[in-house]
This record gives C-alpha cells, structure tokens and sequence, in this order.
C-alpha cells in the first residue's frame, strides 16, 4: 500500500493547475465536454493516451470528481495512432467497430505527436485528416441512440532532458505548437471540444524540479500526474482552487488508483489479446473459436465489477474539496442531446 505521503502528490497535480497558465482562448468560448449519467468515455489516438493506463491519474481524478455520473472509461488507444493510419492485426477490427462495442458516448481522441515529425509540411494533410476524422465520428452513433460527444487533445511538449545533449527539443517544441494550433483551429471549425496540453506542459516542464517524462516524449508517473490534472481542467471539470484531503481519504486516493490500474489491466487483457491470431486470426478455427469467446465474456464480467467496485470506492471517499467546472460540463441524464456540428 502507498503511503499518505507519497499518495499526496495525486492531489498536488489539481494545485498545480494554480501555477500555471490557461490556454489561449478565443472571444467565443470553446464547446465544453459534457459528461452524464452512465457515460462510457473512451480514450483514443496515441501514445500518451495508450500510457495513461499504466499510471491512471487522470481517470482518478475523473472518478473523484464525479462519482455519482458512474462512469465506464475504456482506453482504446494504441501507440503510434494518427487520424489516418491505425494498422490492426488480421481482422482485429478498425476503431469504429470497437468503439460501437463498447457503445461510446463520449470520445476524448488525442493526437498531433506523431505527426509533428513531417513538420510544418505535414500540416496541410494533418488538419484533412484531423477534419475527416471528426466527421466521421460525429455522424454515427455508437451507442446506438446519439452521436458520440468527441474532445480533442493536443501533444505535450518536449521535455529538455540535460542527459540527451543530441536532441533538438526546442526544434521539436516548435512544431508541436504548430500542431497544437493546427488543431485547436480544427477544433473551432468542427464545434468540438480541445483541450491545448502543450503550452500549460511545457511551463510545467520548466517549473518542476524533477523529469516528467523519461526520455522528453513519454511521461512519467510525476508526468502523469501533471497531465491528468491539465487533462482535467482542459477539458472543463476543474477550475483554479483549494484540493485539500486528510491522510484517509489520500490513502483512499491511492486505493481507487490501484483497483482502476487493475480494471485497465483487464480490459487490455480483453480487447487487446496477446494471443489474437487464435481469438480472431488464422487460427480461430477449429479450436479459438470454441475456447475464447467463454473467456472473453469472463473478462467482461470481471470489468463490469471492477467498474462496480470503483463508483463504491470513489462515493466512499467523499468530498476531496475539487472545484467545480469552469462552465457547465455536465449535463443531466434527460437533457437535450447537444450533437456536434
């Protein structure tokens, strides 16, 4: 078990955001991500949204704040992911098919790392991309009633490491912003949610006094920490304020991190089989075909109560004194659909 006073930090990624700056904004407010009751959430794009699942901050917090809205967060992403090329193995399904089956509500897609490296040459094809993405989307309705309520997210920065003297960071950081800004201008166009990690990382970057990625690119759990808390008030679900715990509900934290880190687990287990060629490969037949789909419905079984036993602990836990969105985030189980235009 992890003691209060490591545990404390997961609150510290919240007083953070004091610190640091907002992101640019518009005269026109941003569309802000609305969150209801019984939601599925799903997690999509890159590598930083694939590695959120080995450290879980930002879904703890998600769960913290709102505990009642019993929300079901699935992390579809896989590393390397653009708007345009998602490679699969043999008939493993492409990212609707999975995103109908875990019958998504809302999407949180993040991308714009990978493809900062074409630079400013790429961006012309990146923003086509990135708007036919959206619409694509935003026309089909995975949970079988409404279209599916998308975020956007852009790249971190890149973190100046002392030790690797041969890359070109503030190069790299030049371009990251350009796509950054790339997308934040698709997002306004499409009406959808965007969040600007960039500029409120890099600062973070700057002030801390420890790395938060381990090689410039990949966060870390301090980063980890740090971005789960930016995710949270980019996306409208926590303002500048006071988060204050005792040593309990910290160790409680810590506790909740640790039974979603195992709910993740699982579900990676279940939509990401290691042994896919004998789940939905060549080798189906004769013996996959027999075997398998038992276990897979086993493994839904153990989500869904881990998904039961998180909405316990996160209620048990009480008020951590979060602040309250920024603007209305969450909307009430029979409100209006709002749909993306």
């Amino acid at each position: 078990m992890i003691t209060p006073m490591r545990a404390a930090p997961l609150l510290a990624a919240v007083l953070l955001l004091l610190s640091l700056p907002r992101s640019a904004s518009a005269q026109d407010p941003p569309p802000v991500l609305e969150l209801r009751k019984g939601d599925v959430v799903v997690l999509i794009g890159n590598t930083l949204a694939e590695r959120m699942q080995y450290f879980n901050h930002f879904e703890t917090l998600l769960m913290v704040r709102f505990p009642e809205l019993q929300l079901r967060v699935r992390n579809l992403a896989w590393s390397g992911d653009t708007p345009a090329l998602q490679p699969r193995p043999l008939n493993f399904g492409d990212a609707s098919t999975h995103l109908q089956q875990q019958k998504a509500d809302v999407i949180v897609a993040f991308f714009g790392a990978s493809e900062s490296f074409a630079g400013e040459a790429g961006l012309p094809a990146f923003e086509r991309d990135l708007e036919a993405y959206i619409d694509k989307h935003a026309a089909a309705k995975y949970n079988g009633r409404t279209a599916p309520r998308l975020a956007l997210v852009s790249p971190i920065a890149h973190e100046r490491l002392p030790h690797l003297v041969h890359v070109d960071a503030e190069g790299h950081n030049r371009d990251l912003q350009r796509y950054t800004e790339a997308m934040r201008g698709v997002a306004s166009r499409k009406r959808v949610a965007f969040v600007d990690l960039f500029t409120p990382s890099r600062t973070a970057m700057e002030k801390t006094p420890v790395p938060l990625t381990d090689n410039g690119i990949h966060l870390n759990e301090a980063g980890d920490r740090v971005i789960g808390g930016l995710l949270m008030d980019g996306l409208g679900l926590a303002t500048a304020g006071s988060a204050v715990a005792s040593a309990v509900q910290l160790k409680q934290l810590e506790a909740l991190r640790a039974e979603i880190a195992e709910k993740n687990r699982q579900f990676f287990y279940r939509w990401r089989p290691l042994n896919a060629e004998y789940v939905v490969g060549r080798r189906v037949e004769p013996f996959g075909s027999v075997s398998f789909p038992p276990e897979m419905r086993q493994l839904d079984e153990i989500v869904t109560d881990l998904d039961n036993r998180i909405w316990k602990r996160a209620r048990a836990i009480g008020a951590v004194q979060f602040p309250p969105p920024r603007r209305a985030a969450v909307a009430a189980p029979r409100s209006p659909v709002k749909r993306n235009k």
